[in-house]
């Protein structure tokens, strides 16, 4: 048979097992698995992929048994094509760019693999699988290389299947699902295959092969989880943000903004549910929890405060209608002084009253302002009827202000105080004068009362008896403490001590000083 031949029909066992092995999952997706072959598992929940082998074929090679004895070709019909068949059929689906397909052997490659291979006397085809011989099938007439050669290129095939998949291996975007496919079609195809060729060349090859996808999906699934843990901390500082403005205090809480925030969380949530990676179903649970929990806390607490802004409102027009109705009680009065003083204590009632509803609040504060200005313009109008008496008025008074202020006190304090009592009985009788002027002439009255005040304090000290005795005895205290200051002095020279001397002078000035204003105090009293 050429290289470029393959047989018509599998005649023997080994090629119908060698169609079998070599078949890749990923293009026998769309047809329904072989009986026995297993299926293509999906990620464990660790990220890694699941490579568990049969039990009994692993329990087999670990005792080292020699696998059972190949049973005579049956006659059946025909198995899956072999890899080399599917290599030149266009995939249904292609997922990821694949290396060409096998067309041909080369006679080269053919003769390195059949050297591996050998018949038995029984016709047993002997594969030299590292240090053991396996048996892959059987020989039934044919000559050596007839019943070998469909073995090697199933080798070849196997070669040309980690091209395949080293090739996949270095597509970048390859998601878990597919390297955990390229695994599995590892797994299968490398475990024992019926084929004749350096095996162990193979299966080291394959090996490195799944630690590089081993190194990929551990890396997907570090970048999971890092992407789960970025997550995870920007929804929870999302909830805590919600959480903070729930703990806002009612009275400096935007209720406006906060509804708006709070009417935007579910939606909110949802896109960064919908945006970003999926979290643990208790991480997810436990901050929806959170999130459930403020809300229903914000609605208790918006309820209580405008619950509570509803009765202080009631309050306030409560307070402000007794305010209204006192003021409307006093805008017809005459008696202009009291009258401004009411209305002003009004006034600060109003300012101290609750704030209310504001349409309401602007409804009665126009009706308080209406009582204001009508006792007000009243009142101006009085004012201005009367500006002619009080100028006159304030001329009077600023006679009798240079009358005062020309009162002699050397005269005699009796004789001004009876000059200034005469000045103030003229001053009251006089009337009011104008506002502006007020001030003014009212403080140069009090400076002249001031003076005859000081000078009648005066007088009454320098005549009380009582006090001339307490500055007698202070001055004679002093004159004994300087003549003890005066005999520390002396001793302290004598001793020579610099310090005790500066102690004694300083001592003996300052009660020196004292006794000096003493006795002044005495001259001063006569």
């Amino acid at each position: 048979m050429s290289e470029n031949e393959t047989p018509d029909a599998p005649a023997t066992e080994a090629g119908q097992s060698t169609a079998d092995e070599l078949q890749p999952a990923a293009e026998t997706s769309a047809q329904e698995p072989a009986a026995g072959e297993a299926a293509v598992q999906e990620p464990a929940a660790d990220g890694t992929a699941a490579e568990q082998q049969p039990a009994a074929e692993d329990s087999a090679a670990q005792a080292g048994a020699a696998p059972a004895a190949p049973r005579p070709a049956q006659p059946r019909r025909p198995g899956p094509p072999s890899p080399a068949a599917l290599a030149g059929r266009k995939p249904a689906v292609t997922l990821i760019p694949v290396a060409p397909p096998v067309q041909s052997y080369a006679d080269a490659d053919v003769e390195a693999a059949l050297a591996f291979g050998e018949i038995d006397e029984d016709g047993s085809i002997i594969v030299l699988d590292g240090t053991q011989k396996r048996v892959i099938g059987t020989a039934a007439g044919e000559d050596r290389a007839q019943a070998l050669t469909p073995l090697a290129h199933a080798y070849l095939d196997l070669v040309a299947f980690l091209d395949v998949t080293e090739q996949r291996l270095a597509v970048p975007d390859l998601t878990q699902a597919d390297l955990n496919r390229l695994l599995e079609n590892l797994r299968k195809n490398l475990k024992e295959p019926k084929a004749i060729g350096d095996i162990p060349a193979l299966r080291t090859r394959a090996a490195d092969l799944r630690e590089v996808a081993k190194a990929r999906i551990q890396a997907l699934e570090s970048e999971r989880v890092a992407q789960r843990e970025e997550a995870a901390a920007g929804r929870t500082a999302f909830v805590e943000s919600i959480e903070a403005l729930v703990a806002t205090d009612p009275d400096r809480m935007s209720w406006k903004s906060a509804g708006e925030t709070m009417r935007e969380m579910v939606p909110t949530w949802k896109s960064m549910q919908k945006d970003g990676p999926a979290l643990d179903r208790a991480t997810e649970d436990a901050l929806w929890k959170r999130l459930s929990a403020a809300r229903s806390a914000f609605d208790r607490k918006r309820r209580a405060f405008f619950s509570q802004i509803d009765e202080q409102h009631g309050e306030a027009e409560k307070v402000k209608e007794d305010i209204i109705r006192r003021a409307e009680a006093l805008q017809g009065s005459t008696d202009w002084g009291p009258t401004v003083r009411e209305y002003r204590s009004l006034m600060d009632e109003w300012k101290a009253a609750p704030r209310g509803n504001r349409k309401k609040d602007d409804a009665q504060w126009a009706r308080f302002k209406a009582a204001q200005d009508t006792f007000f313009a009243a009142r101006n109008e009085d004012l201005h009827a009367s500006d002619a008496e009080q100028q006159e008025n304030l001329t009077l008074k600023e006679k009798l202000l240079e009358q005062a202020e020309a009162i002699d006190l050397s005269k005699g304090l009796d004789a001004a105080k009876a000059a200034l009592g005469s000045i103030q009985d003229a001053w009251e009788a006089a009337g009011k004068v104008p506002r502006a002027a007020m001030r003014r002439i009212e403080d140069r009255l009090r400076a002249v009362e001031r003076s005859v005040k000081q000078a009648e304090d005066d007088e009454w000290r320098r005549t009380d008896p009582s006090t001339r005795a307490r500055v007698e005895g202070a001055s004679s205290q002093l004159h004994s403490a300087i003549a003890s200051y005066e005999e520390d002095l002396e001793k302290a020279r004598k001793s020579g001590d610099p310090a005790k001397i500066a102690k004694a002078e300083e001592a003996l000035r300052v009660r020196r000083e004292w006794l000096e204003v003493i006795e002044r105090s005495k001259r001063d009293l006569g």
